[in-house]
């Protein structure tokens, strides 16, 4: 499953129980929802700055929010929040980086913290004293959980097509001859996905060994997602 679907699955499904905090707006809970809220700003901050090359407009709101924050919650604190989740998916949407990369895994908890900024800073900034929440009837309790299925399995969905869509790039590129003889010659070999190339809508997979701690290459492959054409980088 790919890390961002689970961030998206966890936010979804933490999202409820912060909303309950709605019903306790007294002030020893705009506290703590501020002390949450900065914290969670004080951890985008820290994992953006390991990465701040690529996530610098990202840690430039951060850094901004957090000291606006420490000076008085204010609805621009949450507007700004907003903003940088956009910021932030963008970024990360036009770069093709491999998932173990440290840069990519700092970016998915940055997601994961700004999407739960976003519903702690709505409760902060709620006006009310207290939030008086009325039960819901049971058909609408049931068409909201419905709805919440509903897209929780549409997003599962599309992370296992993408994944099986990925499986047959690999696979494709493990059925040509010259790999297949390679690998016989070599069964240390590996053919692995290196990224993903919006732009030219289709994966950069890589084939080769780890020799004495280095990686020596057989051939770099470009497999378009669409059709499978495979394309060989070295002739």
């Amino acid at each position: 499953m790919a890390p961002y679907t689970l961030v998206l699955v966890a936010v979804l499904l933490i999202s409820p129980f912060a909303i309950m905090l709605a019903q306790k707006q007294d002030k020893k809970t705009k506290s703590r929802l501020k002390h949450i809220f900065l914290f969670l700003l004080l951890a985008q901050i820290i994992l953006a700055s390991a990465s701040w090359q690529i996530l610098l407009l990202f840690l430039a709101i951060s850094l901004l929010q957090f000291f606006l924050l420490l000076k008085k919650p204010s609805p621009a604190v949450v507007v700004l929040n907003f903003i940088n989740t956009f910021v932030l998916f963008i970024t990360m949407a036009r770069l093709s980086r491999p998932i173990g990369n440290l840069a990519n895994l700092a970016a998915i908890a940055a997601a994961f913290l700004v999407l739960t900024g976003n519903v702690v800073g709505l409760l902060l900034i709620n006006k009310e004293k207290r939030l008086h929440l009325k039960s819901a009837p049971p058909k609408v309790k049931l068409l909201l959980a419905t709805l919440l299925t509903l897209v929780i399995a549409a997003v599962l969905a599309f992370s296992l097509e993408n994944k099986n869509l990925k499986a047959k790039a690999t696979t494709a590129v493990s059925a040509l001859p010259e790999v297949q003889e390679y690998l016989r010659s070599v069964p240390s070999g590996q053919v692995v996905i290196d990224h993903e190339d919006r732009e030219t809508n289709s994966y950069l997979i890589h084939v080769y060994e780890v020799k004495d701690g280095h990686t020596a290459s057989f051939n770099w492959y470009e497999v378009n997602k669409t059709s499978l054409k495979i394309t060989p980088l070295i002739p």
